[in-house]
C-alpha cells in the first residue's frame, strides 16, 4: 500500500477514514468481535500512525476513542444509572495502548526512514540482505548499476541480482556477501571484478561485504557495498600513459639536443666548405646537397623536440605559404604514395605571429590523421587563404571578428559521426586500436593553436571526409628576412665554453677566421680557472648550457658575481633547458644547430648590446 502525499491534511483525512471503516465493520461484525470489541480499532490507529506517525496515530486514537464511547459504551451507561467503572477503564485502557503504539510505531518507522533516507542517498551502491542471503533493500545506485528495481529484486538471492565476473579471465566470481554471511567476517575491497547489469552490460566495480549483527552478536544479515570505477580506471590510465609520454618525450628531448650538437658540426663545415668552394665548381652541388640534408635534420629534431618536456613557443612575424610550401617533401615522405598531396598558397597572404615549428607540428598531425583516414588512399589538400570574419561569421567559428589567415587541412578520408567530432580534442581520446594512437596529437593542435591565440574548427559527416580551419589573426607587420650582407667581424676575445670537442673547434674557426681571439675551455671550472687569468681581456663569454660538473646558467651566474656587465652569450641544443636562474629565458641565447653566418650575427649583437 503506497502512502498519500505526507501532509497534515492527508494524514487527518487517512486517520479519520480508517476510524469509520473501522467502526462499520466493528456495528456490522459486533457478535463476533465479542468481547474483542476495539480489536479493529487498534488496528486502524496502527496503520495511521504507520504511514503518518504520531499525528496521524494520536488523531485516529481520539476519534476511536469517541466512536467507541457513543456506539459501543454509552449505550450501556445510559441503560444502567450506576456508573460503570469497567467500560470507563476500558476505554481508558484504549487511550494509553492506543498513544503507547503510535509512540512505538512512529519512532521505529522514523529511524527506518532515516536509515533508508540515508542508504539511499549514499554515492555508493548499496544492498541489504536477510541472514539467507535475500535481498530486503536496493538503494538507487544498486538499481541503476545492477538493472534491477528493488521491488523485482526483493526477496530474490543476492547471487540472482549481482552477478561478477573476473575482469581478466572473466570467470564467475561467488558473490562476496554471499562469503561474508557464510564465514562471519568482513571482506576487504575486492579490485578486477565485473558486475554484469540485467540488460547484460557489464562495468567494472570494487566492493566490500560484511554481515551485519544484533547486540548480541547474531547475524541477522549482510550488506554489499560497491561502486562503478570506470572512471578512476580511465584516469589511472591516461596517468600511466602521461608519464609514458613524458618518458619518450624525455627520451626524445635529449637525443635532439646531443643530435643538434653533431647537426652544429656538420652544418657549419659545410657551410664553411661552400664558401671556400668556387661558385662553378662542381663540387657544389654535393656540398649544397651536405647543407640541405642537415636543414632537413634539424627540421626532424624540431618536431622531437616538440614532444620533449618544458618545449616553449618562440613566436615571430612569419610568412604562412613559406612553412608550408617548405614543407611539401616532409609531407609527401609522410603520406606515401597512396595519398596525393595538393598544395594551395593564396597569394597575398597577411603574416601571423607563431612559431613556425609549432606551425609545422601543427599540419604534420594533421596530416597524419588524414593519412591514418584514408587507408585505401585518397586527396589531402593543405590550402591558405585571407579571412575577414564579420560580426556573425566570426560567432560561428568561436572567434572574435576580424582579420585572419586561415589554414586549412581537408582530406577525402571516412570522416566522422558528431559523437567523435565533439571529442576530437579532448587528451588521451582516440578511434584507433590500443597501440595505434596516443590520442594526443589532436590535442596537441588544439593547444598549439590556442596559444597563438587562435581557433581550430572541423567539419566532418561519415563518408564524405574532414577539413580542419586554423584561423590566426593577421598581423601588419612584415616577416625580419634573413640578411644578405657579409658576416660581421669583429677582433674582441671570447671565452669559448663547450663540452663538445667538435662544436668547440667548429665555433674556434668561424670566429678566428672573422678576427676574434678566442680561448677555449671544456667545461665550466676550466672556464673560471681561464677567466680568472684573463679577466682583463676577455670581452665575452660564448657558453654551452648543459655541461656536466657545472651548467652554462651556473657558470655565468658566478661569473655575474665577479665581473658585473659581463656579456655572456648561451648556447645549447635542447629546448627544454633555456629558462635561466629564476625561471626566466636568459636575454642573449642562440638554438643549436645554427650556420656560421647567424652565430656571427649574434656574436656580434651581444657584443654591441643589442643581443
Amino acid at each position: 500500500m503506497n502512502p498519500l502525499k505526507r501532509s497534515p491534511l492527508h494524514g487527518s483525512v487517512f486517520a479519520l477514514a480508517l476510524t469509520a471503516v473501522a467502526l462499520l465493520i466493528s456495528l456490522l461484525i459486533r457478535p463476533f468481535l465479542e468481547p474483542s470489541t476495539f480489536l479493529l480499532f487498534i488496528v486502524a490507529v496502527w496503520l495511521s500512525a504507520w504511514y503518518y506517525g504520531r499525528p496521524g496515530g494520536l488523531l485516529a486514537t481520539g476519534a476511536s476513542a469517541l466512536a467507541i464511547l457513543y456506539f459501543f459504551l454509552w449505550p450501556d451507561l445510559a441503560a444502567n444509572p450506576e456508573p460503570s467503572w469497567n467500560a470507563l477503564t476500558r476505554l481508558l485502557a484504549f487511550i494509553l495502548l492506543g498513544s503507547l503504539m503510535t509512540w512505538v510505531t512512529a519512532s521505529w518507522r522514523s529511524s527506518r526512514s532515516v536509515l533508508a533516507s540515508t542508504l539511499s542517498s549514499i554515492g555508493d551502491a548499496v544492498v541489504a540482505t536477510d541472514a539467507q542471503g535475500r535481498i530486503t533493500f536496493m538503494n538507487p545506485v544498486a538499481e541503476t548499476l545492477t538493472g534491477w528495481p528493488g521491488a523485482d529484486a526483493r526477496g530474490k538471492p543476492v547471487s540472482d541480482v549481482l552477478k561478477l565476473l573476473d575482469a581478466k579471465s572473466r570467470e564467475p566470481l561467488e558473490n562476496p556477501l554471499s562469503r561474508a554471511l557464510r564465514e562471519r567476517i568482513t571482506l576487504a575491497p575486492q579490485h578486477n571484478v565485473l558486475l554484469v547489469s540485467r540488460s547484460g552490460n557489464d562495468s567494472p566495480v570494487e566492493q566490500t561485504a560484511a554481515p551485519v549483527r544484533d547486540d548480541s552478536g547474531e547475524v541477522r544479515g549482510g550488506i554489499l557495498v560497491f561502486r562503478d570505477v570506470t572512471g578512476r580506471l580511465q584516469l589511472e590510465e591516461q596517468a600511466t600513459h602521461a608519464q609514458k609520454m613524458d618518458a619518450v618525450g624525455r627520451l626524445a628531448g635529449g637525443v635532439a639536443g646531443d643530435f643538434n650538437n653533431v647537426l652544429t658540426v656538420i652544418t657549419g663545415y659545410a657551410e664553411l666548405l661552400r664558401a671556400e668552394v668556387a661558385g662553378n665548381n662542381s663540387m657544389c652541388r654535393f656540398v649544397d646537397e651536405i647543407i640541405y640534408a642537415g636543414e632537413r635534420a634539424a627540421a626532424l629534431t624540431r618536431h622531437l623536440l616538440a614532444f620533449s618536456r618544458g618545449t616553449t613557443a618562440q613566436p615571430r612575424i612569419i610568412d604562412l605559404n613559406a612553412v608550408v610550401t617548405a614543407m611539401d617533401p616532409m609531407l609527401r615522405r609522410l603520406l606515401g604514395q597512396n595519398v596525393e598531396l595538393i598544395l594551395l598558397t593564396s597569394p597575398g597572404l597577411g603574416r601571423v605571429r607563431a612559431d613556425p615549428a609549432q606551425i609545422e607540428q601543427v599540419v604534420v598531425n594533421l596530416a597524419t590523421n588524414s593519412r591514418d583516414a584514408m587507408p585505401k588512399g585518397g586527396k589531402l589538400v593543405v590550402e591558405t587563404a585571407n579571412a575577414d570574419l564579420e560580426e556573425g561569421g566570426g560567432k560561428n567559428l568561436g572567434v572574435k571578428p576580424g582579420s585572419y589567415v586561415m589554414l586549412a587541412v581537408s582530406d577525402t578520408g571516412v570522416g566522422m559521426d558528431p559523437e567523435t567530432r565533439s571529442r576530437l580534442f579532448e587528451p588521451f581520446f582516440t578511434t584507433k586500436a590500443p597501440g595505434k594512437g596516443s590520442g594526443l596529437g589532436l590535442a596537441t593542435v588544439y593547444g598549439a593553436i590556442k596559444q597563438m591565440e587562435g581557433q581550430v574548427t572541423v567539419y566532418s559527416q561519415p563518408g564524405c571526409g574532414t577539413i580542419f580551419e586554423i584561423y590566426l589573426p593577421r598581423v601588419m607587420e612584415a616577416v625580419t628576412e634573413a640578411g644578405k650582407k657579409l658576416s660581421p667581424k669583429g677582433s674582441e676575445t671570447i671565452l669559448l665554453v663547450d663540452d663538445e670537442e667538435g662544436v668547440r673547434k667548429l665555433v674556434q674557426a668561424v670566429l678566428q677566421s672573422n678576427g676574434y681571439a678566442v680561448l677555449e675551455a671544456s667545461n665550466g671550472v676550466a672556464a673560471l680557472a681561464a677567466y680568472e687569468k684573463n679577466a682583463h681581456k676577455i670581452d665575452m663569454v660564448l657558453t654551452d648550457v648543459v655541461m656536466p660538473q657545472m651548467s652554462g646558467f651556473e657558470l655565468g651566474k658566478q661569473l655575474e658575481q665577479d665581473a658585473p656587465g659581463l656579456k655572456i652569450l648561451y648556447m645549447s641544443g635542447y629546448r627544454d633547458n633555456v629558462l635561466g636562474s629564476g625561471g626566466q629565458a636568459p636575454k642573449a641565447f642562440l638554438h643549436k644547430p645554427f650556420t656560421p653566418d647567424v652565430l656571427l650575427r649574434k656574436v656580434r649583437d651581444v657584443l654591441d648590446g643589442a643581443g
